[in-house]
């Protein structure tokens, strides 16, 4: 049986509205979820390069949810973002230790969408799959997402 947990990280920007960044995180996450996993959300007040207060907000998903929210960003992404996530597969696991790392635009997270993104304003997943090796990763994502609408 797959263990999967998940780590969602995103960085607020003094110029931007903590409010809003965390409910655009918690986009990540079905609705019927969302209040329960705010009360994990984890907050990190860093300093940036020019002394600028930047907070790294984190939320971890048990393993005993992190499946359906997995599912839910999937079944959120359009088909062809979940194409392109299981084509570069070889380029986003750390092979040893069976983690997938993938990037989320932010400014879409903003409007209730969920699209993947190289930049740098993202939200970042990293879900890591126990009792798998690497090889089986692209199968369990695809059986993940089976029945996703798009």
């Amino acid at each position: 049986m797959v263990k999967i947990s998940l780590e969602l990280s995103v960085f607020i920007h003094s110029t931007e509205d903590e409010e809003k960044v965390v409910s655009a995180l918690l986009n990540t996450v079905p609705a019927n979820l969302r209040q329960v996993l705010a009360q994990s959300i984890r907050t990190q007040t860093v300093e940036g390069y020019y002394g600028n207060v930047i907070k790294q907000v984190k939320l971890s998903v048990s393993k005993n949810v992190a499946a359906e929210v997995l599912k839910h960003v999937l079944c959120s992404l359009g088909r062809t973002d979940r194409e392109i996530l299981l084509s570069t597969l070889e380029s986003r696991v750390e092979k040893r230790r069976a983690r997938l790392h993938f990037r989320l635009s932010k400014q879409d997270l903003y409007l209730g969408r969920c699209a993947l993104n190289e930049g740098s304003d993202v939200v970042k997943v990293v879900a890591s799959f126990e009792g798998i090796r690497y090889e089986e990763l692209g199968d369990v994502l695809r059986k993940l997402g089976e029945g996703c609408g798009s």
